[in-house]
Formats: C-alpha cells, sequence, structure tokens
C-alpha cells in the first residue's frame, strides 16, 4: 500500500504518516509544538555499521509491528485494500490521476523502505488514521544481510538529502510544495536516523516527524503527522518499542 494517501480538506492536500508510543496517554499523544519558522537542518548521512542476523519473514515482522494497544486512544487501523479486504490491486496508473513530483526523485520520500529499495526478502505496512487529520504509521523491510540493509539505509538518507525542497500535485492537480530537514530524536536500534517534512498546499500545513531504525537486517520506518509536531518524547518513546519489538520479536 503506498504511504502517500491524499485526503479532501477543501482544496488541501493531506499527507497520511506515521507513529506514536506504547502505553501513552491520548493527552500525551496529541500534544504539539508550534511548526519551526526558520529553515530546516540540512540532512547529513551517517553509516550503519555491524549489522547482521537472520532476516525476518513477512510473519514475523507483522507479530513485530505496533498495534492499537499501543498507539494513544481514538486511533483505528486503516485496512489495505488487497491484503486487508480482497479488493483487486489499483491500476498504476489512472487517466484522472494527477499527482506528480518535481524533481521525479523525490517521490521515493516517505514511501515505504520495500518501494524506495527493491529486494527485500520481506516486508509489511501498518497504517493508522487519528483525530484531526493525525496519522501514525510503520513499514518495515527485512534485508538479505548486514550490507544490503546497511546500503539500503544508507540509500535512504541520500535522498532525503537530495530533496530539502521539492515540489508536485495531488492526484487532483493541486499544488502541493514540500520541506525535508534533518531532526534530533535519539538513536534507537542498531543505528536510526530522523527526519521532519513539511507539505503545504492550498494554504494548509501538516508537519511528518520520521524516525528510522536499522535492528539487525531489518529497517523499520516510523513517522507521526498533524497539523502541529507531535510531541517529541512521544515519537522517542514509539520508537524505542518499535525497536524493540524487532530486536526480539514475538515467536
Amino acid at each position: 500500500m503506498a504511504r502517500r494517501i491524499a485526503l479532501g480538506l477543501g482544496v488541501a492536500t493531506v499527507l497520511v504518516l506515521s507513529g506514536c508510543s506504547s502505553g501513552a496517554s491520548s493527552d500525551s499523544a496529541t500534544a504539539t509544538s508550534p511548526a519551526p519558522e526558520v529553515s530546516l537542518v540540512p540532512i547529513t548521512p551517517i553509516e550503519a555499521t555491524n549489522l547482521g542476523g537472520t532476516p525476518l519473514d513477512k510473519a514475523t515482522l507483522q507479530r513485530a509491528a505496533l498495534t492499537l494497544s499501543d498507539l494513544p486512544a481514538d486511533f483505528d487501523i486503516v485496512p489495505d485494500p488487497v491484503e486487508d479486504l480482497g479488493l483487486a490491486p489499483a491500476p498504476s496508473t489512472s487517466d484522472s490521476d494527477k499527482s506528480t513530483t518535481d524533481p521525479a526523485a523525490c517521490a521515493a520520500v516517505l514511501a515505504p523502505i520495500s518501494t524506495q529499495i527493491p529486494g527485500s526478502v520481506a516486508s509489511i505496512t501498518k497504517m493508522f488514521a487519528g483525530p484531526d487529520f493525525t496519522s501514525i504509521d510503520q513499514d518495515s523491510a527485512s534485508f538479505a544481510d548486514g550490507t544490503a540493509a546497511a546500503t539500503a539505509f544508507r540509500t535512504m538518507q541520500e535522498t532525503l538529502a537530495g530533496c530539502a525542497e521539492y515540489s508536485g500535485t495531488d492526484a487532483d492537480g493541486m499544488t502541493v510544495s514540500y520541506r525535508v530537514g534533518a531532526a534530533h530524536q535519539p538513536s534507537v536500534g542498531d543505528a536510526s536516523f530522523s527526519y521532519r517534512i513539511i507539505t503545504t498546499s492550498e494554504g494548509f500545513t501538516l508537519v511528518a516527524d520520521v524516525v528510522v531504525a536499522a535492528v539487525g537486517t531489518t529497517l523499520t520506518q516510523l513517522s507521526a503527522t498533524a497539523p502541529t509536531p507531535i510531541a517529541p518524547d512521544v515519537l522517542g518513546s514509539m520508537a524505542v518499542t518499535a525497536a524493540q519489538r524487532l530486536s526480539v520479536p514475538t515467536p
């Protein structure tokens, strides 16, 4: 399932992303801080070293993923139309789809890891919708060995570094602008990086905060989006939970 989903809000385009923490209360999860008025900090890629271990299969990734019990109140699962509802896959192209990205390479930003980096052994995507245009998503991909996982970890950062500012249109042809910069979440798992995306369309702004963590040969991408940023400690706690789940997956 594609990570970016257009939601109607007048003429605004809304991006659906991911995030939250185990045991977080509704109040703490929805606490926000003002969006930054200054330029975002450029992303400088870091290396993930000494990654290794046995890749996880899809069933194990599913069991290790965050669930509603790990999220704050008032969030619901967004079912996958194909896997959960049994619908036919959507066509890859549509005459009515007017979405574009400029530069084209930036269309990979926040796409599921398995979409950005083909060749993973197994992958999953979980999406949750909350109140007031908030959303929580997690996607994970397991690679054959530590070298492949480390390469994917760096490639994702290089894509972000080349997409500090870009633009595009949504499926209805509305103009959307994006700004991307580094964030400063504490490291989790074997290695991690964090970033922020500020998306604006027709005067409406959404802020997405994202953590990508490497745990063995598996990468997981966890993001939270809302009109104002998620509380940093909530995102941090969520990232810790996600990494711990992958380091000791449930049999």
